[in-house]
C-alpha cells in the first residue's frame, strides 16, 4: 500500500463551522480524501507555534550532533568530552559507570530485584532446568558427542547469558538446529592419521571411535563462534541476518527438523541405520535393515512420545490445571524409562546393576556411565581452525537469528526491549568462554524460552537458576542416567523438532504470495535432497537473489489526482482520480544506485511515451513528467549520471522533467554534482501538488514558445491572468462527492460557492498554495478585475490568519 501524500497549506476565507486548536488559536481543517468517504471533514488539529517546533528540531539536532554511536551504546563525541561545567573526574566516572552497565546489563537489573520477581525466577529457572537435562543430552547426541558435553553445554554459558544479556526470558543451551550443523559439518573432519577407523567400523562415523579428539573440534567451532559474535557486536553487523528471507530460513529449519527427527528412528527401531545427509538414503538404510526390528523398543519408543505429545496438547488446552506438564513431561519419560530398564534384562538392567551373562550386551539400548563434576578445561588445536571455520560461520548467523528472533518475540509480549548488538555480544561471550569448559556452540531454545515465559520468569536470574540446578545434577545425579534408555531421549528430540515443521507457514505463503512459497519449498527439498550445509548456502544465495531482484527492480508507480484534493495517489490504490493533461506523475519506490538505474530509466521512457496511448487522442502528448521522490533516501555517482542524461534526452523531445519531494541526502548529491544548476532549481518541489502546477504555469507561459528553459516563472506571473490553466481528462464523477446546498457546480469538476452575489474558490476544492502556486488544478482563473462580481481567488494572508491544512 501507498501511504504518500501531498497536503498544501492555504490561506482562503473562514470556513463555515471551524474549529478552533486548542491552545493555538488556529482554526484547521482536514480537507483529505481517502477510499469512499463522501465528506471533506474538519478534524482538531493541536499543533505547536512554528517557533516552538523550530526549537524543538533544533535542540534535537544539536543533541545528535553531540551524540556518536560507540558499538550498540552512544557516547558523547570527543569534543563533548569534557563539558565546562563538569570535572575531567567525574565526567570519567560516570562515563566508566555507563559503559559498564551496557556490557553487564546485571548492574542494571539485579538491584532492582523484589521478593516477588525472585520467587517467579526461582520457579522458572527450576521448571526450565527439568526440561533441559534431557533435552541437553538428546541434542548432544544429534551434534555427535557424548551426553556429559550437552550438560557441560547448558551450565557455563547460562552463567554468561544471565549477566551480559539483555533478554529476560530466553533461555540459551544447546538446541537442535546448531547441534546438527555442527555434526554435518565436522563429519569427516578428522585426518585418518589423527583418526583411524578400527576394524569392523564400516558405515560408522568419526565421533563413533574417536569421541575425544571429533569433541576438540567441537569445541574450537564453539570458541570461533564465540569470536565471530563477538566481533560483529563490535562491528555492528547484526542487520545481515535480516538478509536471510524468511520463506527460505522457514522452509530451511522444516527440513533440518525431519533431518534431525528421522537421525532418531535408530533408537525406536533398535537397530543402527547409517546417517546420510540425504532423505532418499536415510529412508533405503532404513529398509535396507528393517527385518532387524526390536518391537519392544519400537513400541516403548511411540509411547513415550505418544506421551510428550499429549501432555503439549493438554498443557495447551488446560493452561491452569495440566500447564506444568509442558516442561515436565520430558523428565518424567525418562524417570519412567529408567525405573523401566533398570529392572528388566532387555535392557541390561537387573535392579539398578547391570546383568550378567548374556544380557549384558542389552546394556547398549541405554546412556549408560555419564563422568560427574566439573566440566574440564577444553585442549585447543588452532591448527586445525580451517577445518571448524564453515561451522563456526554458520552455526554463528543461524544461532543468532534463532536466538534475536526469540528475544524480540518475548520482549514484545512483556513490553520491555532488547539490544541486538548487546544480544550479539552476549552470546558471543557465553559461547568462547563456555568452550574454555567443554561447551560446543549454543544459542537460544524456542522451547525452553516458551516455557520461561509461561511460568513468569522476569529477570535473568532464571537462567542462572537453571545453570544452578545443572551443577547440582552434574556432581550428585548423573550416576542415575546410567539405565536412561536410549527411546526415551529419541522421543524427546522428535516430539521437539515436530514444531519447527512449519507446514502452516507453508500454507500461509501459497495463499498470501506465491513466489514465497516457492522460496520456501525450494529450500525444504533442497535441505532433504542436497545436504545441510548445502542448503545453508543455497539458503544465502536465494536470499541474496532475493534481496538483488528487488533493489534492482524497484516499484515505480504512476500517480493521479484524487478528485477534489492536492493529493496523488498510485492508480492502483484508488479508483477513481483525475490525470492532468501533458503531465505525467511517476513514483520512484527505492534509492537509485548502478544496479537499479537501467531499470528505472527503461521505465521511465516506457511510461512517458506509452502511458497515454489509449487517452484521446488530444491528450496523448507528454509535455511534463513530475518525479515524485519520496522513497529515494541517496543517489551515487551511476545514478546522477543516469538523471542527467535523462534529462537532457527528454529535453531534447520536448519534454522537461520536474522533481517532487526530493530527500535532503539526495538534494546533496545533486547540488554537489552541479545538478541543481544544470536542470535548474524551479524544477525541484517540496510536493506533487506544487510540482504540477509549476509545469501547467510554465506550459501555459511557453505556449508555443520552444525555448522552455529561458523563460523563468516568478510568483508574481502566477498572479496574472491565465486562461484554461489544465484541463482534466476524467471529470470528478465520484458519486460520494457532491456540492452542499451553497455550492453549485463548478468549472472542470471543481465547486464554487455562490455568497453574497460573488463567487469564489471553495474549500471544498483545496488545491492552491496562494504563497507559491496561487492556482487550483482542474480549475478555470480569470483576472479578478475583469469580473465585478467575482472574488478574488486568493485571500491576502495579512486580511486572514487562519491556517487550512
Amino acid at each position: 500500500m501507498d501511504h504518500y501524500a501531498d497536503a498544501q497549506m492555504h490561506t482562503s476565507s473562514p470556513h463555515p463551522g471551524a474549529r478552533r486548536a486548542r491552545g493555538s488559536g488556529r482554526r484547521i481543517l482536514d480537507d483529505s480524501f481517502h477510499g469512499d468517504d463522501p465528506s471533506v471533514g474538519e478534524v482538531l488539529l493541536p499543533h505547536l507555534t512554528v517557533g516552538d517546533s523550530q526549537r524543538v528540531a533544533q535542540l534535537w539536532h544539536e543533541q545528535r550532533e553531540k551524540m556518536a554511536q560507540v558499538l550498540w551504546v552512544e557516547v558523547p563525541r570527543p569534543r563533548h568530552w569534557f563539558p565546562p561545567d563538569r570535572s575531567k573526574a567525574s565526567v570519567l566516572r560516570a562515563a566508566t559507570w555507563s559503559l559498564a552497565k551496557s556490557a553487564l546489563p546485571v548492574i542494571e537489573w539485579l538491584p532492582k530485584g523484589r521478593w516477588e520477581s525472585l520467587r517467579a525466577d526461582l520457579v522458572a529457572g527450576v521448571t526450565v532446568g527439568v526440561m533441559l537435562i534431557p533435552q541437553s543430552m538428546s541434542y548432544a547426541r544429534i551434534a555427535g558427542l557424548d551426553y556429559k558435553y550437552g550438560m557441560y553445554s547448558g551450565l557455563l554459558p547460562l552463567v554468561v547469558y544471565s549477566v551480559t544479556g539483555t533478554s529476560r526470558q530466553l533461555a540459551v543451551g544447546p538446541v537442535a538446529m546448531v547441534s546438527l550443523l555442527v555434526e554435518v559439518m565436522l563429519r569427516d573432519q578428522l585426518t585418518p592419521e589423527e583418526c583411524p577407523k578400527p576394524e569392523g567400523w564400516s558405515g560408522a562415523q568419526q565421533w563413533e571411535y574417536c569421541p575425544e579428539a571429533y569433541a576438540e573440534l567441537a569445541f574450537l567451532a564453539a570458541f570461533m563462534v564465540g569470536l565471530f559474535q563477538i566481533a560483529a557486536g563490535f562491528l555492528q553487523l547484526g542487520f545481515l541476518v535480516s538478509f536471510l528471507a524468511h520463506p527460505v530460513v522457514s522452509g530451511f529449519t522444516s527440513g533440518a527438523a525431519i533431518t534431525i527427527g528421522l537421525s532418531q528412528i535408530q533408537y525406536f527401531m533398535g537397530y543402527k541405520i547409517a546417517k546420510s545427509p540425504y532423505i532418499y538414503t536415510t529412508i533405503a538404510n532404513f529398509f535396507k535393515g528393517i527385518h532387524e526390528t526390536d518391537y519392544i523398543t519400537l513400541l516403548l519408543g511411540l509411547t513415550c512420545w505418544l506421551m510428550l505429545w499429549g501432555s503439549r496438547k493438554l498443557a495447551a488446552r488446560y493452561k491452569r490445571r495440566a500447564g506444568w506438564l509442558r516442561p515436565c513431561a520430558p523428565l518424567l519419560v525418562c524417570l519412567i524409562g529408567i525405573m523401566l530398564a533398570a529392572n528388566w534384562s532387555h535392557f541390561g538392567g537387573c535392579g539398578f546393576v547391570q546383568c550378567d551373562g548374556e544380557d549384558a550386551a542389552n546394556v547398549k539400548r541405554v546412556v549408560g556411565a555419564i563422568p560427574g563434576g566439573f566440566p574440564p578445561i577444553s585442549t585447543f588445536r588452532f591448527e586445525k581452525l580451517g577445518r571448524v571455520l564453515p561451522t563456526a560461520i554458520s552455526s554463528s548467523i543461524i544461532g543468532y537469528m534463532e536466538s534475536i528472533a526469540i528475544a524480540k518475540s518475548l520482549a514484545a509480549k512483556q513490553k520491555y526491549e532488547v539490544l541486538p548488538g548487546q544480544e550479539l555480544f552476549a552470546l558471543g561471550i557465553s559461547n568462547l568462554l563456555g568452550s574454555v569448559f567443554s561447551s560446543y556452540p549454543i544459542t537460544g531454545s524456542f522451547s525452553r524460552s516458551a516455557v520461561n515465559n509461561s511460568v513468569g520468569a522476569k529477570s535473568q536470574l532464571a537462567g542462572f537458576v537453571t545453570a544452578i540446578m545443572m551443577l547440582l545434577t552434574l556432581l550428585a545425579l548423573t550416576r542415575f542416567f546410567y539405565f536412561l534408555p536410549l527411546f526415551c531421549l529419541a522421543a524427546i528430540v522428535i516430539s521437539s523438532v515436530t514444531n519447527l515443521v512449519d507446514v502452516a507457514e507453508a500454507r500461509y505463503l501459497w495463499t498470501v504470495k506465491k513466489s514465497d512459497f516457492v522460496l520456501w519449498m525450494v529450500a525444504f527439498l533442497g535441505t532433504l535432497f542436497l545436504g545441510v550445509q548445502e542448503a545453508i548456502l543455497m539458503a544465502v544465495g536465494l536470499s541474496l537473489f532475493v534481496v538483488i531482484y528487488e533493489s534492482v527492480r524497484p516499484q515505480m508507480v504512476v500517480l493521479w489526482r484524487l478528485p477534489g484534493t492536492p493529493i496523488y495517489r498510485n492508480i492502483k490504490q484508488d479508483s477513481v482520480g483525475q490525470f492532468i493533461d501533458g503531465v505525467l506523475i511517476v513514483r520512484i519506490g527505492a534509492s537509485m544506485y548502478f544496479a537499479n538505474v537501467a531499470f528505472i530509466r527503461d521505465k521511465l521512457r516506457e511510461l512517458v511515451f506509452t502511458f497515454y496511448d489509449d487517452a484521446p487522442e488530444a491528450h496523448q502528448m507528454v509535455n511534463y513528467i513530475v518525479i515524485e521522490c519520496t522513497a529515494v533516501i541517496s543517489l551515487d555517482s551511476t545514478a546522477i549520471h543516469m538523471i542527467e542524461s535523462l534529462h537532457r534526452e527528454f529535453k531534447e523531445r520536448g519534454i522537461r522533467v520536474c522533481f517532487a519531494a526530493v530527500g535532503n541526502r539526495m538534494e546533496k548529491d545533486l547540488h554537489r554534482a552541479g545538478l541543481v544548476d544544470k536542470i535548474g532549481a524551479k524544477w525541484f518541489h517540496a510536493s506533487v501538488h506544487g510540482a504540477v502546477t509549476f509545469c501547467i504555469l510554465h506550459r501555459s507561459k511557453n505556449r508555443g514558445n520552444s525555448a522552455l528553459d529561458d523563460d523563468e516563472v516568478t510568483e508574481e506571473e502566477m498572479q496574472g491572468d491565465l486562461s484554461e490553466v489544465v484541463k482534466v481528462l476524467a471529470s470528478d464523477a465520484h458519486p460520494a462527492r457532491t456540492a452542499p446546498d451553497e455550492y453549485e457546480s463548478g468549472i472542470d469538476g471543481a465547486a464554487v460557492r455562490i455568497e453574497h452575489g460573488s463567487t469564489e474558490l471553495a474549500a471544498l476544492d483545496p488545491l492552491a498554495d496562494p504563497q507559491h502556486d496561487g492556482v487550483g488544478v482542474a480549475v478555470r482563473r480569470v483576472n479578478a478585475g475583469s469580473r465585478p462580481d467575482t472574488a478574488p481567488l486568493v485571500a491576502s494572508p495579512e486580511k486572514n490568519s487562519d491556517q487550512r491544512v
